[in-house]
C-alpha cells in the first residue's frame, strides 16, 4: 500500500512539473526558438541571373527580368499556401509562434500567402546563409489587436466573426506580388476594415486574380517573398557542433531542418541580406549609369573598336558585377589581336553572343545593326 501511495505521489508531482513545462513552452514559444521555417518578408524584386535552357540543349546565363513569360513560368515550378502567425512585441519586432489561439490584449500579424515560386540558396562571401522563395503570388495580411483570449486567429473567417462581435480590431492588407495586368488591377478590392464581408470579398478577388496568372496579357515579375535563415541568431546556447552542408551553390534548395551550426561563431542578422540578395545598386541614378556604360560599350562594338569596347566593359564590370556581361568581355579579350582587323569574322561571333544573351536590352535599331554588321 505504501509503495502504491508513493508511486501515485511521484506520478502527481511529475505530472504537475510536466504540465508547468508545457505551459512554459507554449507561453515562451520555446519550441520555436530554433525556428527555421520560411518567414514572409516585404516583396523585393529579384535581380540575379539564372541558367536558362536556350532550347537547343544548352544553358545560357540570363537576368531574371529578361525572361520571357514561358521561361518565367518554367522557373517558378513550385506552389504553396503558407499561413504564418507573428506576435508583435513592444519593440515592434515580430516573433513567429506555434499557436492558433490568441492571448488577451495582444497584437498579431497573420499572413496568408499563395506563392508560385522557386527556392534558391543565398551565398555570402562563399558561405551559405539561408534560402529564399522567389516568385509571384497573392498575400492577405491581417494586423489585429485582441480584446479577448481564445480567438482562433489562424482562420480568417473566425477573425471576421470576432471583429463583428467586438473581440478584436485591426486592418486588412491585400497584396498582389509580381502579377501585372489591367484586369488584375481592376479586380483588387479596397477593404477599409476587418469584418466577414471584407474578408469574403478579398478571398473571392484573390481567387479570380490567381486564375489570371497564365493569361497572355499578364506580365510576371518574380519577387523575394519569404526567407529561411541557416542559423538562429538569438539562441546559440541550444546549438550543437557545426555541420557544414556539402556542395552548396546558388539555386540549390537545402533541407535546413537538420542542419546545426557552431555555437562559438558570431551570428550576424542575415534577414536583410537574404531579402535583398546580391543587389549592389537600386537607385535610378545607378541604373542610368549602368545603362549609359552598356550603351557606350555597344557603340564601340558596333564601330568595331576593340580596345575602347574592352575598356568600357571593364569599367562596367567593376561598377556593376551583379549584371555581368562577362561572355562578351572575355571573347573580346581572348581575340583582341584578331579583332583589331575590323573585317575579321570574329566580330560576327561577338554580335551573336550579344543577340543571344542580351536581346531584351536592345532597341530594334541596335538589333538590326548587329544583324547587318
Amino acid at each position: 500500500m505504501k509503495i502504491v501511495l508513493s508511486f501515485l505521489i511521484c506520478l502527481l508531482f511529475y505530472s504537475c512539473k510536466s504540465s508547468k513545462q508545457n505551459e512554459d513552452i507554449f507561453e515562451e514559444g520555446k519550441s520555436f526558438k530554433n525556428f527555421r521555417g520560411y518567414e514572409p518578408v516585404d516583396p523585393v524584386e529579384f535581380e540575379d541571373k539564372l541558367h536558362i535552357s536556350d532550347g537547343n540543349g544548352s544553358l545560357i546565363f540570363k537576368n531574371v527580368k529578361l525572361l520571357t513569360r514561358e521561361e518565367t513560368l518554367g522557373f517558378l515550378n513550385n506552389e504553396t499556401v503558407l499561413v504564418s502567425i507573428g506576435e508583435i512585441n513592444r519593440e515592434g519586432t515580430i516573433n513567429y509562434l506555434p499557436i492558433t489561439f490568441s492571448k488577451k490584449n495582444t497584437s498579431y500579424k497573420i499572413t496568408m500567402d499563395y506563392m508560385k515560386y522557386a527556392t534558391l540558396a543565398q551565398i555570402s562571401q562563399n558561405e551559405f546563409i539561408g534560402s529564399k522563395r522567389v516568385g509571384i503570388g497573392l498575400r492577405l495580411i491581417s494586423l489585429i489587436t485582441t480584446a479577448e483570449s481564445g480567438i482562433n486567429i489562424s482562420d480568417l473567417y473566425s477573425i471576421g466573426l470576432a471583429a463583428k462581435e467586438g473581440k478584436l480590431s485591426g486592418t486588412l492588407i491585400i497584396e498582389v506580388i509580381g502579377i501585372k495586368s489591367k484586369e488584375v488591377t481592376s479586380l483588387i478590392p479596397l477593404p477599409s476594415e476587418i469584418n466577414q464581408t471584407t474578408i469574403q470579398n478579398a478571398m473571392q478577388a484573390l481567387a479570380t486574380i490567381k486564375s489570371k496568372i497564365y493569361d497572355e496579357e499578364t506580365s510576371l515579375y518574380p519577387q523575394v517573398m519569404a526567407v529561411k535563415k541557416y542559423v538562429n541568431e538569438t539562441n546559440s546556447e541550444d546549438r550543437d557542433d557545426e555541420i557544414i552542408p556539402p556542395n552548396v551553390s546558388a539555386g540549390m534548395e537545402i533541407d535546413l531542418d537538420n542542419v546545426q551550426v557552431n555555437p562559438t561563431q558570431p551570428l550576424p542578422d542575415k534577414n536583410i541580406q537574404l531579402q535583398f540578395g546580391n543587389i549592389r545598386f537600386s537607385s535610378e541614378e545607378r541604373k542610368n549609369e549602368a545603362s549609359q556604360l552598356l550603351s557606350q560599350s555597344l557603340n564601340f562594338i558596333l564601330d568595331r573598336e576593340v580596345e575602347k569596347a574592352i575598356e568600357m566593359l571593364e569599367i562596367y564590370e567593376s561598377a556593376f558585377p551583379l549584371y555581368s556581361v562577362a561572355p562578351v568581355l572575355n571573347n573580346l579579350k581572348n581575340n583582341r589581336e584578331v579583332l583589331r582587323d575590323k573585317e575579321a569574322q570574329e566580330w560576327q561571333i561577338i554580335n551573336n553572343i550579344i543577340l543571344n544573351n542580351y536581346r531584351e536590352r536592345l532597341s530594334e535599331a541596335e538589333i538590326e545593326r548587329l544583324k547587318r554588321s
